[in-house]
């Protein structure tokens, strides 16, 4: 059975997951959804169902659990984002996404050029409008590792639903699979479609 843990996200964060879930599954399986939060679980109780996929449900300690068989090999089409409550706080996107393709930001010193790109990323959290997407290649996938000085700021970003998408050829170059574990592994085919069809690209 497959567990999609989505305690202490926000939406849209945990309808993607399950979004991305249903996609990932195999017809037959079992997904086991687990949320903290009445929000989310109200949200993807209403996406599951307007997409007619059965669930069971059961609550303990303050911890909502959704059991999904999958039934069908059409995945939900709709737009996850959709279900979620307006009222939730600093949720809004701006038709742009991020790229970030070195752990340092501009030309010259390398230790200003470190802190730079760490003071743009914390940054991004206080914008008005939050990217759609963050994509990282190269040396900028060092940045989503267990010990960077900004994966607290990168887990807040998933938390509220900003997608965050990993060059996999890097992650594997730099030696990097067991310190990651945020994001998604992409190829570059995906990363090079998000970027074609993004609406505007901001790259530090």
């Amino acid at each position: 059975m497959r567990i999609v843990d989505t305690k202490g996200q926000l939406c849209p964060a945990p309808l993607i997951a399950v979004k991305r879930a249903l996609k990932e599954t195999a017809v037959g399986e079992s997904i086991m959804v687990l949320t903290d939060n009445q929000t989310s679980f109200n949200n993807v109780s209403r996406f599951l169902k307007d997409n007619k996929t059965g669930f069971l449900v059961s609550a303990a300690e303050g911890i909502w659990t959704l059991t999904i068989a999958k039934t069908s090999g059409e995945s939900p089409q709709v737009n996850a984002e959709d279900y979620c409550d307006s009222s939730i706080a600093h949720f809004g996107k701006g038709n742009f996404i991020i790229v970030i393709s070195s752990d340092k930001m501009g030309e010259g010193d390398e230790v200003l050029g470190h802190l730079l790109m760490i003071n743009f990323i914390k940054a991004i959290k206080d914008l008005d409008k939050l990217p759609l997407k963050i994509v990282f290649y190269n040396k900028g996938v060092t940045l989503a590792t267990n010990d960077s000085p900004v994966v607290e700021f990168l887990k807040d970003f998933e938390r509220m639903g900003v997608e965050l998408l990993l060059c996999a050829t890097c992650v594997n170059h730099y030696s990097l699979a067991d310190l990651i574990t945020i994001g998604t592994l992409s190829n570059m085919f995906t990363i090079a479609e998000i970027m074609a069809s993004a609406g505007n690209i901001v790259k530090p």
